[in-house]
């Protein structure tokens, strides 16, 4: 089975592959009335740097829908359409069920080398899950760093550009979104990757967008980390 352990996450200079897609009601209901939902997995845990519900960095495409059953016509693949370092493959399954983004699964060598986690099925055993705080995950993973994705701001992500949570020793990535309501940042994905190897959001990042850790703000995120669960 391929393994991702040689493949590094570089920037890209093709168009962008930041998909932030939330399916609305409408579109489910649509999808019902034509037809039925191919079976879904059951809720499962993700443990950082080694698997989905029990699916393993390195697995192939077709392990990946023996748990996350193919949707034709709705799942979404792309492949061979990418260049300069970005993933050979990407691999998109919509969570239907929980009107979520779902799972992406991105390849190298026919292995996958980076599982993102957009949907509340899945969950860390430690209680960090799908719309978990900014500073929920910055007390339980106190060595990851901070990182900003400029260019991200957009209405689905709260006006505001998209944070990203590293713990790169651990193998585990959180992207943090900011929630207008609640005024503060959540987790809309978990995405985790080879222990101490590299992360980019989709594996890449495509200009004009651009990638910078950010300093200022990591020890006010872990002094209000002190205070909340």
């Amino acid at each position: 089975m391929p393994t991702p352990q040689q493949f590094g996450a570089t920037q890209c200079t093709t168009q962008s592959h930041h998909w932030r897609i939330f399916y609305g009601s409408v579109f489910l209901a649509s999808f019902l009335v034509g037809g039925s939902i191919a079976q879904t997995p059951k809720t499962g845990v993700v443990i950082p740097g080694e698997s989905v519900a029990g699916l393993k960095l390195g697995a192939t495409l077709s392990d990946f829908q023996a748990l996350f059953p193919k949707q034709p016509g709705i799942d979404e693949d792309f492949a061979g359409t990418m260049q300069d370092g970005c993933p050979e493959r990407s691999y998109h399954w919509i969570d239907l069920s929980m009107d979520a983004t779902g799972v992406f699964a991105l390849f190298h060598n026919a292995g996958i080398y980076q599982l993102s986690v957009q949907t509340p099925r899945f969950s860390l055993s430690n209680g960090i899950s799908f719309d978990s705080s900014a500073s929920a995950v910055m007390h339980t993973y106190p060595f990851g760093k901070e990182y900003v994705l400029l260019g991200s701001g957009g209405e689905r992500n709260g006006g505001k550009n998209l944070h990203y949570w590293v713990d790169k020793p651990a193998g585990v990535a959180f992207e943090l979104y900011w929630n207008k309501h609640h005024q503060r940042r959540q987790v809309s994905a978990i995405t985790i990757f080879r222990k101490g190897g590299d992360y980019l959001p989709d594996g890449c990042i495509s200009p004009p967008q651009q990638w910078r850790e950010v300093q200022t703000l990591h020890a006010q995120h872990l002094n209000e980390a002190k205070g909340q669960n």
